[in-house]
């Protein structure tokens, strides 16, 4: 066999491992989708199919109706509706999956074969911690798409074919996502350079510009055309948007893994020229400068980080095995030496837990489809609403409604909607009289809002009625609007306490709360509320329906404290056994993160005590979050409790002094936790006083 037919064999063969093993990170971290910005690329790609023509304007807010839009990422918008319109939810995921799949074939492949696939697997998990967080399906994943490619290509000698492959890359990428600038400018300086550091001539210079002036050219040919500059231009004199995005935050500190990576990289670069190309380290430094003053590049700046610590480590389990055959001849028993404890100690930051069976494809419960299910049918018959929504959920309310809610904002921010809009939006969220102000000027029929502490139009207001609400989300609809199709004002804040509801009220709550569960029963919150409202009217015959609901709510929310503790209290009071209360609390209780059981811990605490497991009660009142653990530390009750858990473990030492923290603390408490101290210290005495 002759060397070229081996050289083509070997490479052959290695496009086949990149792309093997590129199957294993897609298949485990292809999560659902959950991106708010899917949605209004989404609702913009199946208009151009609908009309038949590129979409340069707004035609969905109320606010900037007709306001022209530098939409510079048609072509993702338009595949991304053709897939839906073919596959559906399961369609717009394997979309992700298959990018996903051809940015790490092509990564590994750029990063050669030395190693592999050990080499590629460690590198990927250095940065899985940046790289997992971006799977989302929007056009930063197509951008990351070209960026591999562009990688692929910078480890290649220019030649014609290679100039045809490049510039088809820029006219795709230019219609995708606007960081094609960055892009153009490493393949325009890679055509006369070359991946080998190669200085030409004056001449060769001369005769090899036309195609670097060619590739910057074509980032261009798109029908936006230099409506791209205007897209940098906003993105740059955007003063506030990194107040309230967080990905426009900038870097704080740079992460260790791509801090010393870089330091490799740079090293590598001064001894040995040859393993990064021209090209690829002006897409590092570019990257790098961006990255420090918003954390958004990190993606990107990880992503090309990524090809040249890849190659060390292939290069150096490749030397390994050569010098030591113990450990393979590619080095693999030190490679899952080193990967295996890393995925270990650095898991990456997608939970899991936070995952349903019918969270896939799409994971509908982070969406606000209990407002559409109560609006649909008023913006059916009286026309497009006029809808002051949430800044994320506006695209998503466009897609879902085709058009019948007309948005204030969504996240085209600064292409469409300025910042004056983002910063109304945002700011008059917890200021009533400037939230009333707009709503009045701009003449808003319904608002949409996150649950952020407490509620901006207070119950019982005559002009609005709260007509639906979910964990996430609260509704309100014009009275009139309200009345006129039969929706009715659910008369209460559902984020404080229901206890405060009137008890002669409560038949009316009752009643619409199943009013709202019957629009739409994906909402765990209501489920909660009609269980604790059903409690609290004590009807016998209302028993079953009361575990159904909190059951419900368990079922469609599983990390939420609220309803396993008031499952767990109701079955404690029917008189149930231990194992059966503590049925909805444990084990998960002892596994769930600490967050999940803020401002529950007391409670939870004194049934696990009751239920006689001091053990897991002291457990949850020791959090991992130190903060959390301060707060718990300034409450009486919680000493209490734990003076409680330790006298029934027979650790008296503990218990005498929780007890005296606990006292203490009384002594600014009200007079029910005086009552309760008091109580406590009967309880430790009266031990002593049968057994002198």
């Amino acid at each position: 066999m002759t060397r070229p037919a081996r050289r083509d064999e070997a490479r052959d063969r290695c496009w086949r491992w990149a792309a093997l093993a590129a199957l294993l990170p897609v298949a485990l971290f292809l999560t659902p989708i959950r991106n708010l910005d899917l949605w209004w690329h989404l609702d913009a790609g199946r208009w151009m199919l609908e009309h038949g023509r590129y979409l340069d304007q707004e035609v969905r807010s109320f606010s900037l109706p007709g306001a022209h839009w530098a939409n510079f990422s048609w072509l993702f918008q338009v595949l991304l509706a053709l897939v839906e319109r073919l596959g559906g939810g399961w369609g717009l995921l394997a979309l992700k999956g298959l990018t996903w799949w051809g940015i790490f074939t092509l990564l590994f492949r750029a990063i050669g074969g030395r190693g592999a696939p050990l080499a590629w697997w460690l590198a990927l998990a250095l940065f899985s911690w940046q790289l997992f967080p971006a799977m989302h399906l929007r056009p930063h994943l197509f951008e990351g798409l070209s960026l591999a490619a562009s990688l692929w290509l910078l480890r290649q000698s220019p030649s014609r074919r290679w100039l045809a492959s490049a510039a088809g890359l820029v006219l795709f990428w230019a219609n995708v996502h606007a960081s094609v600038v960055v892009g153009a400018c490493a393949l325009a300086v890679h055509w006369p350079l070359g991946p080998r550091w190669h200085w030409p001539g004056r001449i060769a210079l001369a005769r090899r510009l036309p195609g670097a002036l060619l590739l910057g050219g074509l980032v261009f040919l798109t029908p936006n055309g230099l409506g791209l500059l205007q897209v940098l231009q906003g993105h740059a004199t955007a003063d506030y948007m990194a107040l309230y995005i967080r990905e426009w935050l900038p870097t704080s500190a740079m992460p260790p893994f791509l801090f010393l990576t870089l330091i490799a990289t740079a090293l590598a670069l001064v001894l040995r020229r040859g393993l990064l190309a021209p090209g690829e380290a002006l897409l590092i430094g570019l990257f790098l400068v961006l990255a420090g003053s918003n954390k958004r590049f990190l993606f990107e700046l990880s992503l090309l980080t990524l090809r040249p610590a890849g190659t060390l480590l292939g290069l150096g389990l490749a030397r390994l095995g050569t010098r030591h055959p113990g450990f393979g001849q590619q080095g693999w028993i030190a490679g899952l030496g080193l990967l295996l404890p890393l995925v270990l100690l650095f898991p990456p930051p997608w939970t899991w837990r936070a995952v349903q069976a019918d969270d896939y494809p799409v994971m509908s419960r982070h969406y606000p489809h209990v407002a559409w299910s109560v609006l649909r049918p008023v913006a059916e018959a009286d026309g497009p609403l006029r809808v002051w929504n949430a800044y994320g959920w506006g695209g998503w309310l466009g897609w879902i409604s085709h058009g019948q809610l007309r948005i204030y904002i969504d996240g085209r921010t600064p292409t469409v909607f300025d910042e004056e809009l983002m910063l109304q939006g945002q700011l008059a969220r917890q200021r009533p009289a400037m939230l009333r102000t707009l709503l009045d000027q701009w003449q808003v029929d319904a608002v949409i809002l996150r649950h952020q502490g407490a509620i901006p139009i207070p119950p019982g207001d005559p002009e609005w009625w709260l007509v639906a609400y979910d964990a996430d989300s609260v509704v309100w609809l014009r009275a009139a609007l309200a009345a006129r199709y039969g929706l009715v004002d659910l008369g209460f804040d559902p984020f404080r306490p229901l206890l405060r509801v009137p008890r002669a009220a409560l038949p009316q709550a009752i009643h619409h709360l199943r009013g709202l569960l019957a629009a739409d029963r994906r909402n765990p919150l209501a489920w909660t509320h009609l269980a604790e409202l059903l409690i609290r009217h004590g009807g016998p015959a209302e028993t079953r329906e009361i575990e159904a609901a909190l059951a419900l709510a368990i079922t469609q929310d599983p990390e939420q404290a609220r309803p396993r503790l008031r499952l767990a209290q109701w079955r404690q009071r029917r008189g149930r056994p231990a194992d059966e209360v503590l049925a909805s609390l444990l084990p998960w209780t002892l596994q769930t993160r600490a967050r999940n059981l803020a401002g529950y811990e007391p409670a939870i605490a004194r049934l696990l005590l009751e239920a006689g497991r001091p053990d897991a009660a002291l457990q949850v009142l020791r959090p991992d979050d130190w903060q959390r653990m301060q707060e718990l530390n300034r409450h009486a009750d919680v000493w209490m409790i734990r003076a409680q858990a330790h006298q029934r473990r027979g650790d008296r030492a503990r218990a005498e002094r929780a007890t005296r923290i606990a006292g203490w603390l009384a002594l600014d408490a009200g007079a029910a936790a005086q009552a309760r101290y008091r109580h406590l210290l009967e309880e430790q005495a009266s031990p002593q006083e049968q057994n002198p």
